[in-house]
């Protein structure tokens, strides 16, 4: 029959009914009285630990659940219905290849070190899930060289990284739409190491316009409105008209004719009567000036647009042709000419004598303008 056997080290073997098999437990040095393993209806208490001395330990009923710690040293292998599914050791958790974590609703995964070796964290359905929150935001995102991220359910629009060179937009009809057609202004900053520029929609007077620096409006280079029209604000232009005639000009001399009124100077290049270009280009100059008194005694009148780089005489004319003294004559002219920058640009008059002569130029009706054409 089955019973229980006490030896004389303080053992006790459990002995089955033909006496054949025992289970054994050898009693141990007892230090203290925490030293015990206690039976009862619910739970096995243990004074200190349990030694399974590398073997497993059964957690169900059908043993297919169950720790086994002798694997490998240090190491604790984590088997559910007979399938290895996790393990642990010193510093370390593994989740193995075809096991799922899963985070229920209302948990939250607290991170105060670093994750790493993530390789995908996918939601479970198409638009499925955000990447943080309104208030719990991600801080960097860093992505390799060549790097694509994809746009909508059939990834129809990319944005992807070229090495070194920038950012494409790509899809079979990629559009960049800024702005939300709020009542505000839009614009792109090009951030240049001397100066910066803007495209940008000046929502005020709905005016697509490019500038200098990052604010809009403030240095408007050009502005293209709704119905097309192209305006340069800033384009070198001008136009001046006489303040008041030049009486008895002068025998063989260079005479500069007089232009101080400005009727307007886009980029403030005009002064004395006299134009400077603000930039290497080809200028169109044209001008009108109105002359009285004119004498029949010169030899003849020479005008011309005098520049740094050269002459361009638009008018040369004989006085004889008039068989009296005219009271009123016109001469005009206009070139397209080359200037450099900071080169100059007037109108130059010369009156050679073959005798007394005098000459007036009339206030009311001349002109001089230009502006820069490319």
């Amino acid at each position: 029959m089955a019973e229980i056997r006490i030896n004389a080290t303080g053992g006790v073997k459990l002995y089955d009914a033909d006496d054949s098999h025992y289970a054994q437990i050898v009693a141990g040095t007892i230090t203290s009285t925490t030293d015990v393993m206690t039976l009862g209806h619910a739970a096995v208490v243990m004074g200190t630990k349990l030694d399974m001395n590398g073997n497993n330990l059964v957690l169900d009923a059908d043993a297919d659940t169950y720790l086994d710690g002798g694997t490998a040293d240090d190491v604790v292998d984590v088997y559910v219905a007979g399938a290895k599914d996790w393990k642990w050791g010193a510093n370390s958790i593994n989740i193995l290849s075809g096991t799922t974590l899963t985070i229920d609703s209302g948990a939250t995964i607290a991170n105060s070190g670093t994750a790493t070796g993530f390789s995908s964290a996918d939601p479970s359905s198409a638009d499925g899930d955000s990447l943080g929150t309104a208030s719990a935001e991600w801080s960097d995102l860093y992505l390799a060289d060549s790097g694509v991220i994809y746009f909508g359910n059939d990834q129809d629009i990319t944005l992807t990284h070229a090495p070194d060179t920038g950012l494409i937009l790509g899809g079979t009809t990629p559009t960049l739409t800024i702005g939300d057609a709020g009542a505000e202004d839009t614009k792109i900053v090009f951030d240049g190491n001397a100066q910066d520029f803007h495209i940008g929609l000046d929502d005020t007077a709905d005016d697509l316009v490019i500038g200098l620096g990052s604010a809009l409006g403030t240095t408007t280079h050009m502005a293209f409105d709704e119905t097309g029209a192209v305006t340069k604000p800033l384009q070198p232009a001008f136009c001046a008209t006489p303040a008041s005639a030049q009486s008895n000009i002068a025998e063989e001399t260079q005479v500069k004719i007089l232009f101080g009124t400005e009727r307007f100077d886009n980029n403030a290049d005009f002064a004395s009567s006299v134009f400077t270009a603000p930039v290497t280009g080809r200028y169109q100059l044209n001008c009108l000036v109105r002359l009285t008194e004119i004498d029949t005694a010169a030899a003849y009148c020479n005008f011309s647009f005098l520049t740094s780089n050269n002459e361009y005489t638009f008018d040369i004319f004989d006085p004889d042709i008039f068989d009296q003294d005219p009271a009123l004559y016109t001469v005009s002219g206009s070139v397209l000419c080359d200037m450099d920058a900071s080169d100059t640009a007037y109108i130059n008059f010369f009156q050679a004598s073959d005798g007394d002569s005098q000459m007036d130029t009339v206030a009311d009706g001349s002109w001089f303008s230009g502006y820069l054409v490319c």
